[in-house]
């Protein structure tokens, strides 16, 4: 009980410090953006500290399960070229035992993942969708300038004449950016830049106008109006359309639909957490290293597991994206890394050496026993 506790509380530490590392490294060119817009727009630090926290669930769930490798790694390396493993071995402590601390924090850790992927993770991306509107809206508005052209909107060139206190446009010009047959070109005499909170998407209402249609001389065409929008539309948050981003669907709702991206989605929120206990299971055999050989040879194997899991991961992933396979296929990554897990833990049990070694040592009697074989 005293040995579980202690391997359990030596793996905190090194969790904490690898979690922290990784979620930082994959953050930097969210990091680097928002600096951007802090520097180059204008945008408050809070806003954008917002939007960096919302978006670290998105993060969390891909360093988790690297930081669980790390940990592990770590603290076998430590524990093997101590002779602690081998000491506990002496006085008949089973790799069964040693591994039990691993399991349980791996345990631990993918409920921490669950709770990120099943809610802080759609909850921080529709909360990061709704604040990077609310940012848009400002600074689209704060951006335009009486006789600047601004190239704020998607395909579009805005002009304006005048902005009132009350950030209404006067002489407005908007064009696309690059003129074909299909082009049209707008003037209204007034303007106004609105956020339609139901439909997530800016409106530049125009009043009093001209449309002129492009073509060939002969179908040169005008179109007068009182009332005209343009729509401006950032990625939608729905479950089932191509253009929009399913990640913030929540999971209850994605629970409910039948849909073959709804259904994916979900699996995916459920299955990758799972990665965290497979790879502490893994890594306790894959962790021991011979004190004279040095170190590296563990960081090495841990590395080949990573990447390993994540090419069955994106093949599982492909399978059912392209092929349409039934989401359960991404089961098969987390399941066959923990039963692979297992299997070394067994070996080792067996005074054996993990699936590397055995691999080694078979290449190597091969030529010996061909040798025998010619000396009788």
């Amino acid at each position: 009980m005293l040995l579980s506790r202690s391997i359990f509380l030596q793996l905190i530490f090194p969790f904490i410090l690898a979690s922290g590392i990784l979620t930082f490294i994959l953050s930097m060119e969210t990091v680097y953006r928002l600096i951007y817009l802090i520097v180059e727009r204008g945008v408050s630090v809070f806003s954008v500290g917002l939007l960096l926290l919302y978006r670290l669930p998105q993060f969390l769930s891909v360093t988790l399960p690297l930081a669980i490798v790390i940990a592990s790694v770590v603290l076998m390396v430590r524990l093997s070229t101590d002779n602690e493993i081998y000491a506990m071995n002496a006085i008949g402590i089973s790799y069964w035992q040693i591994g039990r601390p691993f399991f349980l924090f791996g345990i631990v850790t993918t409920v921490l993942a669950l709770s990120i992927t099943l809610w802080l993770q759609p909850a921080g991306y529709a909360a990061f969708e709704e604040e990077k509107l609310r940012v848009l809206k400002t600074q689209t508005t704060k951006t335009i300038q009486p006789l600047v052209l601004n190239y704020d909107f998607p395909g579009k060139v805005l002009h304006v004449q005048d902005k009132a206190e009350n950030e209404d446009l006067s002489g407005v010009f908007i064009t696309d950016r690059e003129l074909t047959t299909d082009s049209m070109v707008t003037l209204a005499d007034r303007g106004r830049i609105n956020v339609r909170e139901g439909e997530r998407d800016l409106v530049l209402a125009l009043e009093n106008g001209l449309i002129h249609l492009q073509g060939s001389a002969e179908n040169y065409r005008t179109i007068a109006f009182e009332k005209f929008h343009y729509i401006f539309r950032p990625p939608q948050i729905v479950p089932e359309k191509k253009d929009g981003h399913i990640w913030g669907v929540p999971t209850s709702t994605l629970w409910g639909n039948s849909s073959q991206s709804s259904q994916m989605e979900l699996f995916l929120r459920l299955t990758t957490p799972w990665a965290c206990v497979a790879f502490a299971v893994a890594m306790v055999p894959l962790g021991l290293v011979n004190p004279r050989r040095g170190r590296s040879g563990a960081f090495l194997r841990g590395l080949i597991l990573v990447v390993f899991y994540y090419i069955l991961w994106m093949g599982a992933k492909e399978m059912t994206q392209n092929l349409n396979y039934q989401p359960h296929v991404l089961w098969l990554p987390p399941l066959l890394i923990w039963f692979f897990g297992l299997y070394s833990l067994y070996k080792n049990n067996l005074n054996r050496s993990n699936i590397f070694d055995l691999l080694s040592s078979a290449a190597k009697t091969k030529p010996s026993a061909k040798h025998q074989l010619s000396v009788s």
